[in-house]
């Protein structure tokens, strides 16, 4: 939508236009973690389908509303905050839902769930560009909205809690909900450090690849099969990630692929000059680069425990949401150094980021186990 945005005079005589539109997708992703005690306070006053379906609403509702901006701010209100909202209570079911169904799979489930988020990004550009070419940004907004709908009544239809006293309003106890003595605990706030290193060095190769792709010379379709290319990739990771990590342990494989993302950083994408070699970093990355996030909630279960779980995760996700910012400050490193080799400072800062994460990860791992070759 940016790109349609920054291509066509929807917001004619905007300043800064493509800077301003940077912040509608910060807002909705600040808000998804931000708002994780939104959700968390919802499942308790109300059944558990019922705020599926009001993320739902909130979320297509959010898409609708876009389609009729005619200015920035408006896509922050809608596109930004009633969207980010309903993805904020989304996120948050998601999360604390899936892990009390599985303990032997858990791992492969979490990462099929993880999953979908990759495959969204390999297949809504190849719906949304076709109809912002022929119909235009607004009713590319509102079948987007439409498709929003479809597929989250179908998951409502579906769904169904652990236990059937869950699904139950439950007696409200505040202090209990929000027991925010959790970021008291060591564990607790080594592993939030070490998932917003990751989480801010995550999002950046997607953000510049497509730039660095027309910076050597490569065309825009180029740069948009390389995004795709690493977006699908990263799906597929994402689920060998979840089924290994029930054999070989959830702390080891983030270990294991924190590693080879940040070298995959430092030592191919800094060396890529050509389609191929550009194609192979995002390949490789993409594979690697997203275990952090599929595998988060049961590495937050061996923090917190099952009876602080729903607290601890919320707590956590309030935390991390500095981690949003890791584009934007990889973005101000590289304009202060006004360096002659453009794009270096943000293979530095993914590749430097993600290995200092391995490395807290296993401080953290010591700190569960003291055998550094124990199965965590």
């Amino acid at each position: 939508m940016q790109n349609y945005f920054e291509q066509h005079d929807e917001f004619e005589g905007t300043p800064n236009l493509s800077f301003q539109l940077t912040f509608v997708a910060t807002i909705c992703n600040i808000l998804i973690n931000l708002l994780a005690p939104l959700g968390q306070l919802m499942l308790a006053l109300m059944e558990a389908r019922t705020v599926l379906f009001t993320a739902i609403v909130l979320c297509s509702a959010g898409l609708l509303l876009a389609s009729f901006s005619t200015q920035v701010w408006h896509l922050y209100l809608t596109h930004g905050v009633i969207y980010g909202i309903g993805s904020s209570i989304l996120f948050y079911i998601a999360l604390s839902v899936v892990p009390l169904w599985f303990v032997k799979n858990r791992g492969i489930a979490l990462g099929i769930i993880s999953s979908g988020i990759s495959i969204g990004g390999l297949v809504m550009p190849l719906i949304m560009e076709p109809l912002n070419t022929k119909l235009g940004a607004a009713w590319c907004y509102r079948i987007l909205s439409l498709i929003c709908f479809a597929v989250g009544v179908l998951a409502c239809l579906i769904f169904k809690n652990k236990k059937k006293e869950d699904t139950k309003p439950k007696k409200l106890n505040i202090k209990e909900m929000f027991d925010f003595s959790i970021a008291k605990d060591g564990k607790f706030l080594l592993w939030c450090a070490t998932d917003i290193l990751l989480e801010a060095a995550f999002n950046i190769p997607y953000y510049f690849l497509p730039s660095y792709a027309t910076h050597l010379g490569l065309t825009s379709s180029q740069g948009a099969i390389i995004l795709s290319a690493g977006s699908g990739m990263n799906a597929f990771g994402r689920v060998v990630s979840g089924f290994l990590a029930d054999y070989v342990g959830h702390v080891n494989i983030i270990i294991i692929y924190s590693i080879i993302s940040g070298l995959s950083n430092l030592v191919i994408w800094t060396y890529a000059n050509s389609f191929g070699t550009l194609m192979a970093f995002s390949i490789i990355f993409g594979f690697f680069g997203g275990a952090f996030i599929t595998l988060t909630p049961t590495i937050t279960l061996l923090t917190t425990g099952y009876e602080k779980f729903d607290s601890g995760l919320s707590v956590f996700l309030v935390i991390t949401v500095i981690s949003m910012f890791g584009p934007n400050l990889a973005g101000a490193i590289e304009g202060s150094l006004g360096s002659n080799h453009p794009f270096d400072s943000y293979k530095y800062f993914t590749g430097a980021c993600y290995l200092a994460g391995a490395a807290l990860l296993i401080i953290f791992k010591l700190a569960l186990n003291i055998n550094p070759f124990v199965k965590i």
